[in-house]
């Protein structure tokens, strides 16, 4: 696989940033490809993937991917810079998947923490159900990993020191949905260091990037997503597992079409 490198942020919080970068404060890209890769059943088979872009670079060298994300600067840069993925598409994954007959469809990187409504699940798995599909993989914040006060900290290994740290703050429900929904309240903040400053300016020093913000995330238990797919998703065999992201409170979901 090819090595993709570090590219200086930029703004603030917002499209402006470099998510590239940002992602890389709690995850390695390679890693979570490699173990998409191992999941996956069939490797002959397209894929649709949404999540991390430098992630699905990685998984592109293994498999023929279709890169989704619903924002045209991410999916500009997206094209920009990993050649090796076969297909970018701006779009909604839930829309996307509507029109879409892919077989493989893989929704990573927590992306499920925005769906923070009845609404989201049903068009979901309405998306699903519109073709028939051998296998889709979706991971979910786990709320048994976690407690309102708790502190999460990661740090990459690489020459930029980036560091992430997640700060929990409540815990809220919403109540009457399937699965049921607990919304996280967050304090994020993040450290890039070791970037170095503007091409056009004469220092020759380092400069750090420091920012946070206050966001909401949706978690779920194991148990809430099993019921969930007997319910809404009751022809697939549904199969939990670990992280993608190691330490991270996570799980992924499997579902895979039974056979006969």
């Amino acid at each position: 696989m090819s090595d993709y490198q570090t590219i200086k942020p930029l703004g603030t919080y917002s499209e402006d940033i470099d998510w590239d970068v940002i992602y890389r404060t709690f995850h390695n890209p390679k890693d979570i490809a490699e173990r998409i890769a191992f999941e996956l059943i069939d490797h002959e088979a397209p894929v649709i993937f949404c999540g991390f872009p430098e992630t699905a670079a990685y998984l592109a060298t293994a498999v023929e991917l279709q890169f989704v994300d619903k924002s045209s600067v991410i999916t500009q840069r997206t094209k920009e810079r990993y050649p090796d993925i076969q297909s970018v598409t701006e779009g909604y994954i839930s829309s996307i998947l509507k029109d879409a007959p892919t077989k493989n469809i893989v929704i990573s990187c927590r992306l499920s923490a925005f769906w923070q409504t009845q609404q989201a699940f049903e068009e979901i798995a309405s998306a699903i159900l519109a073709h028939p599909r051998d296998q889709i993989l979706i991971d979910f914040f786990d709320r048994d990993a976690v407690n309102e006060g708790m502190h999460i900290y990661y740090h990459t290994d690489s020459e930029q020191n980036e560091t992430g740290d997640l700060d929990f703050k409540q815990f809220d429900e919403v109540e009457g949905n399937n699965p049921s929904i607990q919304i996280a309240n967050i304090d994020v903040s993040y450290n890039i260091g070791g970037i170095g400053g503007n091409s056009d300016s004469d220092s020759d020093s380092d400069s750090d990037m420091d920012f946070s913000y206050a966001t909401r995330r949706a978690f779920f238990t194991k148990i809430s997503i099993l019921n969930w797919c007997t319910k809404a998703l009751p022809y697939y065999e549904a199969i939990l597992s670990g992280s993608l992201l190691e330490g991270d409170p996570s799980f992924l979901l499997s579902l895979k079409k039974p056979i006969g």
